[in-house]
């Protein structure tokens, strides 16, 4: 397994520059998040000629691509909407496909609330299936991430939403931090999800008695990340581990991206050790 750093926590910083930077702290891997809030990160603010230096510039740095992740979800609420969003993701697979990634991965949230799963199911899941067609159409692959208060929030409902689908084209995109938030724990929802799962993120968290949380650095909260570490390479995990910021850190005026991901680094370095598990 290798470690990557996604940059939409570095919303101020070009790729470019946010790719030099992980480089240098010793990561092996960048998503690239595509958003209108994030520095010339969009597919139409990328001609050819600064994908061909991008895909330059990774390639020396030695940075692989596990995914280009796009802010936003895919559950829609008309047609024109589920249309644009399809037709944005399939840009952004070209996007990855431009930058070097061998087998690109487009990742988003499903969306909806939690309260709302009994209603907004059944569209999920005619929705992911229209994405599953358009990714085998242009040869990619979509990640649909569980979120903490979305309509898909825990374990039992992206297996059955996903297993609903049944399309090897749209896998989960599993973020450990959601299903804890949901009360499971890290090796139990490891081994639930991971066989449907197609990338990953890792941040932290610390919840409170009174049902509230705090999103924080990977090392700065209560998540076992050496217990999911462990879990993963059991499972036979064999590409990247994601590290997410949430933009309720990166939104704070004191934020510093740059320490954020040496902070994220160091704590994720040291939860292979203590697992017991190598890179690469």
């Amino acid at each position: 397994m290798r470690i990557a750093y996604g940059t939409y926590a570095t919303p101020d910083m070009p790729l470019e520059e946010a790719a030099t930077l992980l480089a240098e702290i010793g990561y092996d891997g960048v998503e690239v998040c595509v958003s209108p809030r994030h520095a010339a990160s969009m597919p139409e603010e990328m001609d050819a000629a600064r994908r061909l230096r991008l895909r330059g510039l990774l390639q020396r740095l030695g940075l692989g691509i596990p995914a280009v992740f796009t802010a936003g979800h895919l559950l829609a609420e008309d047609e024109d909407g589920h249309r644009r969003t399809q037709e944005h993701v399939r840009r952004c697979a070209g996007l990855a496909r431009d930058l070097g990634a061998e087998s690109p991965v487009v990742a988003l949230g499903i969306g909806g609330r939690s309260d709302q799963w009994e209603d907004v199911k059944g569209r999920i899941v005619d929705q992911l299936g229209d994405y599953g067609r358009l990714a085998r159409e242009e040869g990619f692959l979509v990640a649909a991430e569980a979120h903490c208060g979305a309509a898909v929030d825990r374990s039992e409902r992206a297996l059955w939403a996903l297993g609903s689908v049944g399309s090897p084209a749209v896998r989960l995109h599993f973020d450990i931090v959601h299903f804890y938030l949901a009360g499971e724990d890290e090796t139990g929802a490891v081994e639930r999800l991971l066989p449907i799962t197609g990338h990953t993120h890792v941040t932290d968290a610390r919840r409170h008695a009174d049902g509230g949380f705090d999103l924080l650095l990977l090392g700065q909260g209560d998540l076992d990340a050496a217990a999911y570490v462990k879990a993963m390479a059991a499972g036979g995990w064999e590409s990247f581990l994601t590290l997410e910021v949430s933009g309720r850190i990166w939104g704070r005026d004191d934020y510093d991206a740059a320490t954020a991901a040496r902070i994220s680094y160091d704590s994720m370095t040291r939860a292979f050790a203590e697992a017991g598990v190598e890179r690469g």
